[in-house]
């Protein structure tokens, strides 16, 4: 095998451990946050109105808990589209692997959006349970 053949396996292989790396810290920012949270009003004594108001930022953690499980599934339909494109060549009819990368990166995007939303609407919420 030529360096530029052996470099672009190993490329390859790269990046399949640089995403799989990605869509783990999609899992655990959402994941830890709802798990931070409920932790958080299990130990405090907040009054239920602000318990009731955490609701939101809550759904937002797990909305982005499910999307970053929607991006591993789409992310094997990647695979499985380039694998067929490669095996099958013209005789694949199926969407091809491009189609799927981006819909993975757009719900990798959401999922952090959904983090990002949570974060801001839960300080939202503390600022409210702290106002005198």
């Amino acid at each position: 095998m030529s360096f530029n053949d052996e470099h672009a396996v190993e490329t390859f292989r790269s990046l399949i451990s640089i995403s799989t790396e990605a869509f783990k810290a999609l899992q655990w920012l959402n994941g830890g946050a709802v798990v931070a949270l409920l932790a958080y009003f299990g130990q405090v004594s907040a009054p239920p109105s602000v318990i009731a108001s955490a609701r939101f930022p809550l759904a937002l953690f797990v909305g982005g808990l499910v999307a970053g499980c929607l991006a591993f599934f789409t992310a094997y339909l990647t695979q499985l589209a380039l694998h067929n494109e490669n095996v099958k060549n013209e005789s694949f009819k199926g969407p091809k692997h491009g189609l799927w990368l981006w819909v993975t990166f757009a719900i990798c995007a959401v999922s952090v959006a959904l983090f990002s939303w949570g974060a801001f609407a839960c300080i939202t919420v503390f600022a409210a349970s702290s106002a005198p």
